[in-house]
């Protein structure tokens, strides 16, 4: 019996033993032989995620969490992620660092960028390093944080509501209560400005329709009266009177051509003036030199004096001639 006790003792020992070594191996999240693939993902922090999380992609795990490090330059923090060689991920993706319960277990999520817009995911330089895809990540923000952040939010809300408290007293209660009334006065002057606007608005629309219906009449005859004009354009008599006005035409350019050749004799016509001119200005200066008979004429006032005399003579001859004829003629007969 003895034996019998020690084997199941051992039995349960060795079987102890065996469920730790496989638990332990599957946090590790080892693949059994299966093949997989590596994904690096870059982020600013990790939060608490530890290797051997769970990796998932559209809510499937599909591995786990290799390997956590700091970058040399210390600017980012490497995760390295073992992944189903069998799953296939698109070209536009990301990785959610977030709790998967409420006792403290993280994970890392695999989604589309879209699907979260407005989260600023770490910003990859290079996509592929060697055989290695290298996808940008982001860290939800702990519960811890969370509550830090409640907290400040809610000191922030104190230090407002005092500061409310301080700035809406009674003074500032009945300040308020004032500009209530006078936004009440003021809307009701505005309202009676817009019944005196609308009331202008109607007077200028009835002035418009009358406009537009004058407008409309003047149309109407200015359209009848080119309906006439273009049908005294298609009248016979148009094209008479056309006829007319070229014919009239015509003979006023052969008047014009007469008087072209008038204009000519008119032009010979005043040379000869200017030459019979000229004759009498030659003449006109030789009487004034007193030269010929004309110019002795009008020079010696004793030669005008003389003539006059003749011509007084010859008055009184030809007086008494008519009065005593007999003394001139005599006629006899036998």
């Amino acid at each position: 019996m003895s034996r019998t006790r020690e084997f199941g003792v051992g039995l349960v020992i060795l079987s102890a033993i065996a469920v730790g070594v496989v638990g332990t191996l599957w946090l590790k999240g080892t693949n059994w032989g299966r093949p997989s693939i590596e994904v690096d993902v870059l982020l600013t922090d990790v939060a608490q995620l530890a290797p051997g999380n769970g990796v998932k992609f559209r809510g499937v795990q599909i591995g786990r969490v290799a390997t956590i490090a700091v970058e040399p330059d210390g600017q980012a923090v490497r995760v390295r992620l073992q992944l189903q060689e069998s799953v296939s991920l698109p070209d536009d993706v990301v990785v959610l660092l977030s709790p998967e319960s409420f006792f403290g277990s993280w994970q890392a999520e695999i989604i589309r960028r879209d699907r979260y817009p407005s989260f600023p995911f770490y910003e990859v330089q290079q996509p592929m390093e060697g055989d290695v895809r290298v996808l940008g990540g982001w860290a939800l923000p702990e519960l811890s944080r969370l509550s830090a952040a409640a907290e400040q939010i809610s000191a922030n809300l104190a230090d407002l509501t005092e500061r409310l408290g301080i700035a809406f007293n009674e003074e500032t209660a009945a300040d308020l209560a004032r500009a209530i009334e006078n936004f009440g006065v003021l809307s009701d002057d505005l309202r009676r400005l817009v019944d005196q606007q609308s009331a202008i608005a109607l007077s200028v629309t009835s002035s418009a329709d009358s406009a537009l219906t004058e407008i409309e009449l003047a149309t109407r005859v200015a359209r009848r009266s080119f309906e006439r004009i273009e049908e005294l354009l298609t009248d016979v008599q148009i094209d008479s009177i056309v006829t007319n006005v070229r014919l009239a035409s015509g003979h006023i350019q052969d008047i014009a051509e007469d008087l072209a050749g008038s204009s000519d004799n008119f032009a010979t016509t005043m040379g000869r003036a200017d030459s019979t001119l000229a004759r009498l200005d030659r003449l006109s200066a030789r009487v004034e030199a007193g030269e010929g008979t004309l110019g002795r004429l009008f020079a010696d006032t004793t030669f005008a004096v003389r003539a006059e005399g003749v011509l007084g003579q010859l008055d009184l001859l030809l007086q008494d001639l008519r009065e005593n004829p007999r003394r001139y003629v005599r006629l006899s007969i036998f």
